[in-house]
């Protein structure tokens, strides 16, 4: 098994987008991570990339008013969420008049 880095400290909360962490190692981005399914926050960026968490368990976080509040948002402007990622896909797609690709894994 590689060694691990020593983790950044992070807080209670952790960070919405692991880009801003001073130290971007394995060891900070999974305590991260730990910290963020904790609290039962299972999206978190790296940038412009959402990773997701499998929580296990439904969240009521799917309808209809939290499509129209991330609608038009700027990625990064509220918290991390799918909702967010299709919405930064759908107005540069019509920005810029090019097909968009949202991979999941």
């Amino acid at each position: 098994m590689a060694a691990v880095e020593p983790r950044e400290e992070l807080g209670e909360e952790g960070v919405d987008d692991m880009i801003t962490l001073n130290d971007l190692n394995e060891g900070s981005l999974l305590w991260n991570l730990k910290i963020r399914y904790e609290r039962e926050q299972i999206y978190t960026y790296v940038g412009s990339i959402l990773v997701a968490v499998n929580p296990y368990k439904m969240f009521d976080m799917y309808g209809l008013d939290r499509v129209k509040q991330y609608e038009g948002q700027v990625l990064g402007t509220l918290p991390p969420h799918l909702f967010a990622i299709g919405s930064a896909c759908y107005s540069k797609m019509i920005k810029d008049e090019q097909n968009q690709v949202v991979v999941i894994r």
